[in-house]
Formats: C-alpha cells, structure tokens, sequence
C-alpha cells in the first residue's frame, strides 16, 4: 500500500529532524531569532513549526501528488519544439503543488518573500521531494542554490529585481558553467564578456554582452542564468584569474539549441545554450568568478545532489522491502531467505550512514554562513575548512551509495526490476548522473584528499571521539573506531611527504576510510539516543575495521603504486 507521508513513515529522517540536528545552534549562529523581521519568537517554536512542515506540506505533498506522477513524468519526459522546452503535464502540476505550498523560497530571507529556514531543513525537504522525483529536486533545489548566491553576492538592485519572482516560484533558475570543451576543467571556460565576441561593459546601463556555448545545462530554458564568463584579455589574465559571474535573463539573445536526450532525469531538461551578445550583469567582483562565485555556488549544489542521491537511496530501500515482503518463491517471501534479508541490511546501512553524513554536514554549512554573516572570523575560517573537507566526501558518498542501492533494488526484484512497470528500474536509471553532475566522484576525492592530509578535520575526529559511552556496547565500538582513527592519522603523516601524484593515486583508499570513522562516530553518537541505532553502527563499524585495514595497506605501500601510470 503507498504511503500516505514521506516524513512520518521514515522513523530514521524523524530521528535527524526531531533528535538528532542541533536546530538551537543553527538558528543562534545564523540569528534566525533576532531582530524585526525574525520568523520565530523561539526556538521552540521554530522546532514545531520544521516538523510540522516537514509532514506538511512537504511529506503529504511528495507522496500523495508527486510520486504518483513520478512515472507519467519519465515516460513523456521533456520535449523541444520551435527552439522552446515544453514540460509534461505531471510536471508542470508538480511545480505549482510546489509554488502553492510556498516551498520554493525555503532558503530565501522573508524580506525577498522566502522562508528564511536552513541550509539542513532544505536538505531534508530535498531529500523527501527527491524520493518521490528525484528529477523534480534538479527545479527545487536548484531554484534555493542559485537564488542564495544572487542573495550572498548580488547587487541590491538585483536581489530587489529578481529574488522576490524566484522566492513563489515565477522565476526559475539556472546555472551555465559547462562546455563543450570545459567539463569539470572550468578554469578552460571560453564564454566571452568581452574582446573579440562581445562589447566591453556599457558604462551607462552596468550591462556585458555575452557570447559563447554551453552544454548540459540543466533547466537551461530557466529564467535567470548565472554564467561563467571570461571577462579579462586571457593573454593578460588566463585561466581562472580571467572568469567572472554574470546575471543573464532569458531572452531573445539566449537560444536554447537543444535538449539531451538522456539515461534518466527525464523530468528536468538539459540544455546547450547559445549566448549571442546577451546582456548580462556582473555578480560580485570581476576575475573572481571561479574563484569565489562559481565554488560558493558549485559547494551548495553538491550538498543538494547529495540530498538527491539520498532520496534516491531511501526510495530503492522502500521498493526492495516491499517487493521482498510480497513476492513468494519455494512456498515463503524472498525477504525470509539469508542473502535477501544480508542484502535489505546492507541497503538499510547504506540508506542511515549516508543520512548520517548528510546532515552532519548540512549542520556544519549553517554554522558557516552563520559566522559569516555575524563577522565571525574565527569561527567562520573554523567551519568554512570542515565545509570545505566534507561537502565533497558528503557527495561523494551519498551518490555512491544511491547508485548502489538503486542496483540492489533491482537485485531484489530479480528479472522484474529489469522491466519498466517497477520504479526501480527509473531509480537506476536516475541515481547514474548523481555522481557525475556537479563534479564527479573523481573530482570530489581529489578535492577532499588534500584536506584530510593537511589535518582540516582533525579538531572535528576529536569531539567526535570525546568522552566514553554509558552503554559499554557502545563504547567497545567507539574504542575500535578510535583506534582506526590513530590509523588514519598515520596515513595522513606518511603523505604529507608524498608528490600529488601519489597522492592522488592512493586517494580514494585515504578518503574512503576517512568517511568510514566519521560515519562510524556519528552513527555511536547516535545510538546513545536512540538504541535501536546499534542495528546499523555495530555491523558497520565492525566493517569499517576490515576495511581501514586494507585501506592503509594500500596507501602505505609505495610499490603498489605502478610507474609511468
């Protein structure tokens, strides 16, 4: 029987949301209880008012109108007449659900129309959206990532013109960083603002003139465009130092050449731009496009796929359980035979420790745009290093994971998850671009690797390890989890003296295991409030304890590193 509510039928999102986040810090550090404008007089009262909405509209809302649609919206997918996008039907309903709820503003401050909640609520309301469409998030959470960077480094004039359409959903969003010849290598971006394509800035009206390509934008037909555009003389200022950001609305001089015909996320169009002299305005400063705008953005986009991934990950979960409840092989259900009930364990484990991780560090990017909004140096060069380090372990990690259990998924329901009448075929085929959008699991390993080395998380392994457990279950745990850690540290040490190369070689054993002892402490912290966590931290801990000993293995030994590769 489907449920009725994506919030209230998830015992484990129930547990983040209403035990386990630490709302009282997130809304002292980002003064969310202060001033004129303050949307709660408590924090009590802000609590209540996340829970309730969290199962409605928000659960209500996924499960009762957008997960039914879910199918209808993959078959017909989006199509391109006449240079225009046309979305489906299931679609174009789902977007107004959304705007009639009010949710497309979450993050947005109330004075542009938006809620004002947190970065971890939007992550939650992601997640919950993203199990019912995972397609549908790449409207939803793209509106709040690109909406938050014109909002962090616009002008006044262009929050006051565009936030307030963005906030109800009038406006959609878009980011065009990709090109042909620029994939994750952004620094490379040919996209003109200026010499030889397009005019120098107008003095009088503030507006460039952009020229160039991009490819696999998604919502590419949105109605503001943020670009990244070279707006130096690259014979004076090349690669990145040359790039700025820029505001493009929609209009006659951006043309939508095409939309790809993709694997999955059939519900949101993706798109190769053509910019031919479109008036843009600058974002911020000029030559900190890749710098600053392009990695604020790109940091916050990363999080929110992350999120996706995790709805994708809760959904296949959902399905494997209940096709393994129904389904009848040698006279009993398949979930009653050992490999079965091994692999629903290891999914329910994958689905918890990446729920773990996902708001653990949704938490800490709160922490961070709280200090900086506060002028909080310390604290703010504090959390920017943890935001930096575990954004990309986060995604990494949760797309990983969604791509897996999307396949166990499958596994489960044997020749019938192959076939297109169970959605679990739709979640394999739209878990794939999850950790490859928004950089690729590559990408976001070689990001991490250098951080875990020069100890950016060190402060944050020792509050974790802190003091012992009350339950001695726990705390046996907990001891071996420490005794990981000191591993860690060890391989940390040894590649502090290592080139790049080798570094990057043994990356992904280093990254993974350093995953593995924060997931592990979070999941003991965890287990102190809820006992019934003991069911995922002790076969995981006791995993990661086998793993870390092949991971250090394998970054200690130089010779398994082959030359000239």
């Amino acid at each position: 029987m489907p449920s009725e509510n994506f919030y209230t039928d998830n015992p484990d999102l129930r547990f983040q949301i209403e035990q386990v986040i630490d709302w009282d810090a997130i809304l002292a550090a980002r003064g969310a209880l202060e001033g004129d404008d303050a949307l709660f007089e408590s924090a009590e009262e802000a609590r209540a008012a996340f829970t309730d909405m969290m199962e409605d509209p928000i659960g209500a809302l996924a499960a009762q109108r957008i997960a039914p649609r879910a199918q209808e919206v993959d078959e017909i997918g989006c199509t391109f007449e006449n240079g225009e996008v046309i979305f489906p039907e299931g679609l174009q309903r789902n977007l107004k659900d959304l705007c009639d709820a009010q949710l497309m503003g979450l993050p947005l401050p109330a004075r542009f129309g938006g809620l004002g909640f947190p970065e971890t609520y939007y992550m939650a309301a992601i997640e919950t959206i993203s199990r019912a469409d995972a397609s549908l998030m790449n409207f939803f959470g793209l509106q709040g990532g690109i909406a938050e960077t014109i909002e962090q480094f616009g002008s006044e004039e262009l929050k006051a013109k565009y936030l307030p359409g963005m906030a109800v959903g009038e406006l959609t969003g878009a980011m065009a960083l990709t090109e042909p010849d620029a994939g994750s290598d952004l620094a490379n971006v040919q996209t003109r603002a200026k010499d030889g394509f397009a005019a120098v800035e107008d003095p009088v009206t503030g507006q460039w003139l952009l020229s160039g390509t991009k490819r696999f934008i998604t919502n590419g037909c949105g109605d503001v465009i943020l670009v990244l555009a070279r707006s130096e003389d690259p014979e004076k200022k090349g690669g990145g130092r040359g790039l700025s950001f820029f505001l493009v609305e929609k209009g006659p001089k951006v043309q939508v050449r095409r939309i790809e015909n993709k694997l999955g996320i059939h519900g949101s169009p993706t798109c190769e731009l053509y910019f031919d002299q479109a008036p843009g305005y600058l974002i911020g400063q000029r030559g900190f496009g890749l710098a600053r705008y392009t990695t604020w953005l790109m940091l916050a986009a990363r999080l929110a796929v992350a999120a996706q991934a995790q709805g994708i990950s809760e959904a296949a979960y959902r399905a494997a359980l209940a096709y393994a409840d129904e389904r009848e092989q040698f006279g009993k259900p398949i979930r009653e035979f050992a490999q079965v009930r091994a692999i629903l364990l290891n999914m329910r484990i994958g689905v918890e420790t990446s729920r773990a991780l996902l708001y653990a560090t949704s938490q800490i990017v709160d922490l961070n745009q709280g200090a900086g909004k506060r002028g909080d140096k310390a604290a703010s060069k504090r959390y920017t290093r943890l935001a930096d380090a575990l954004t990309p372990m986060t995604k990494y990690y949760a797309t990983e994971i969604a791509n897996r259990m999307a396949y166990d998924a499958i596994q489960i329901h044997g020749g019938n998850g192959f076939m297109r009448e169970y959605p679990v075929e739709r979640l394999y085929r739209d878990a794939r671009i999850t950790n490859i959008y928004e950089g690729p699991s590559q990408i976001q390993i070689g990001w991490a690797i250098s951080r875990i080395v020069r100890g950016d998380l060190d402060a944050l392994y020792d509050e974790y390890a802190g003091p012992a457990h009350a339950d001695p279950r726990v705390e046996t745990l907990a001891e071996s989890t420490r005794t990981v850690l000191a591993d860690l540290r060890e391989v940390a040490s040894f590649l502090q003296s290592k080139d790049v190369e080798y570094r990057e070689w043994v990356a992904p054993h280093v990254v993974d295991m350093a995953i593995d002892v924060l997931i592990s402490f979070l999941l003991l912290q965890q287990a102190d409030r809820w006992p019934e966590k003991l069911e995922v931290a002790r076969p995981f801990v006791r995993g990661m304890v086998a793993r870390a000993a092949m991971h250090k293995a394998m970054a200690l030994d130089e010779e398994a590193v082959p030359a000239g590769e």
